[in-house]
Formats: structure tokens, C-alpha cells, sequence
């Protein structure tokens, strides 16, 4: 009886140090966790957050992707930046329906226009150097791309407001 009772206890006392696999932990690591009273931003959340609006007017809307802005690396006096425009003036989206509208599909309009800019920094001027015009339903119906020719930036206009945009961005990297 002593002996099955000290047998029993010793059994108890190994029985924990036996080892027992785990299930294969999972693929990311423990420190990788998030702690956050808000709830995580939805794509089409992240995508609105990726533009800030600039400019407004009876055409449209203007904005600019603000991780789009960065300086060229061959010439640090030019700045690159994409920029969107979203019609407003329905007289603009009747004649851009009616241009593109054998690339259409039916019930699809026209919505708005991207260009990629750039700009001088020292001799305030800027150059579209390709155009994208995009319809409700994100088809893009015309994608041109051309070589910069520089013009003035003209004061109080879309231009101009991007213009200082981008001085700032240079100033503040």
C-alpha cells in the first residue's frame, strides 16, 4: 500500500514534465498586434483619405493624391504630382459623353479627368505630361500621355493653388 501510494505521487509529480506539443502557432508573430479603439478604414475609406481637395469652381472639383508628390531625381527643381478633377458642370459631362460615347457603356458618364503635373519650382511654371479621362464606372476612355512643354502658372487658378502645394512640399522635405 505505501509502495502504490508513493508510486502514485511520484506519477503526479512527472506526469507535468511530460512535453505536449502545441498546434502549429500561427503565421504571424506576437509582436505584431494593433491596439485601437477604431475600427480598421475600409479601402474605399483609405482611397478618399489619399486625396485632398484644392480648388473649386463651376467646372468641378479639384484634388491632388497626396502620396503621389515627389521630387524628380535628375532635376531637384521640378516636383511631380497627380491631380483629379471631378466634374461638376454638366454642360463639361454632356460634351465629354457625347465625345466618348462609343466607349461608353450604356447608362455610364463620364466623371472625371487625371493628369500627372509638373512642376518648376524656380521659374513658376508647370506642364501636363498625361491625361486620363475615367466614366462612372472606372473605365478609362482616353489615357494620353505627351512630352512636358512648360507654360506660366496663371494667377488665381487651379494651377497656381497646386503651384504653392508643391513649393511647400519642397520646402518642408
Amino acid at each position: 500500500m505505501k509502495n502504490s501510494v508513493l508510486l502514485l505521487l511520484l506519477g503526479c509529480f512527472l506526469l507535468p514534465g511530460i512535453s505536449v506539443q502545441a498546434a502549429e502557432p500561427a503565421d504571424t508573430s506576437p509582436l505584431a498586434w494593433e491596439l485601437s479603439v477604431l475600427q480598421k478604414p475600409t479601402a474605399e475609406e483609405i482611397e478618399r483619405q489619399r486625396w485632398s481637395g484644392v480648388f473649386a469652381n463651376d467646372i468641378g472639383s479639384y484634388l491632388f493624391d497626396n502620396k503621389s508628390l515627389h521630387i524628380d531625381e535628375t532635376d531637384k527643381n521640378l516636383v511631380h504630382v497627380l491631380v483629379r478633377t471631378i466634374f461638376a458642370d454638366s454642360k463639361i459631362i454632356g460634351n465629354l459623353n457625347e465625345k466618348y460615347q462609343g466607349k461608353l457603356s450604356a447608362g455610364d458618364k463620364v466623371t472625371l479627368s487625371e493628369m500627372q503635373m509638373v512642376f518648376q519650382l524656380k521659374g513658376k511654371m508647370y506642364a501636363v505630361t498625361e491625361t486620363r479621362i475615367v466614366s462612372e464606372q472606372g473605365i478609362v476612355v482616353e489615357d494620353t500621355k505627351k512630352t512636358a512643354k512648360f507654360v506660366a502658372v496663371t494667377p488665381n487658378t487651379f494651377a497656381e493653388s497646386m503651384y504653392y502645394i508643391v513649393k511647400s512640399y519642397d520646402r518642408n522635405k
